[in-house]
């Protein structure tokens, strides 16, 4: 089951126990602004009944972990990891408040991306990309870098084994 709720725009800032403390040019929040909430919400209310079930967890939390996952190129626990520790990461997953205990667990990524398929994640992929476009000012690097040194390796570890395998 599913219940959609009207999108309203965030107290987060106002009842943050740190105030006006998050800083508005964030990038999360500036990519919260630019996303589609209420399109994304009605594609997600798809995959659930309307009338009758648990109810799911909010879109808005489904699709911002989703988008940070792959934003910052992380596991389903690193994701939710990044959002217990982030206020800003709350923030764009449209939490009101900075939540201190486990609002979600990783497996539930996993349970979302089997139900709302290929067709969902590729229209949440689009919005995503639809934003970065049009705001050329949000930079998301991987957070998975492969560090010099272990390319350096894999070549020598390979130019090893050709000697030997001679």
């Amino acid at each position: 089951m599913y219940r959609s709720e009207k999108f309203n725009p965030s107290l987060f800032r106002k009842i943050f126990h740190l105030g006006d403390k998050l800083a508005s040019s964030n990038r999360w929040l500036k990519l919260a602004e630019a996303l589609p909430w209420e399109k994304l919400d009605a594609a997600y209310g798809r995959y659930f009944s309307a009338g009758y079930g648990r109810p799911a967890k909010d879109s808005r939390l489904a699709c911002g972990l989703l988008a940070v996952k792959q934003l910052k190129n992380v596991s389903d626990e690193d994701a939710v990891a990044e959002f217990m520790e982030s206020p800003y990461i709350q923030a764009f997953c449209g939490q009101e408040y900075f939540a201190m205990e486990d609002v979600v667990n990783p497996g539930m990524l996993s349970e979302r991306r089997k139900r709302l398929g290929p067709e969902f994640l590729e229209l949440l992929d689009a919005e995503l990309s639809a934003a970065l476009k049009a705001n050329k000012d949000l930079k998301f690097r991987s957070a998975r870098t492969i560090p010099a040194e272990s390319c350096l390796f894999c070549s020598l570890l390979g130019r090893i084994r050709s000697i030997f395998s001679k």
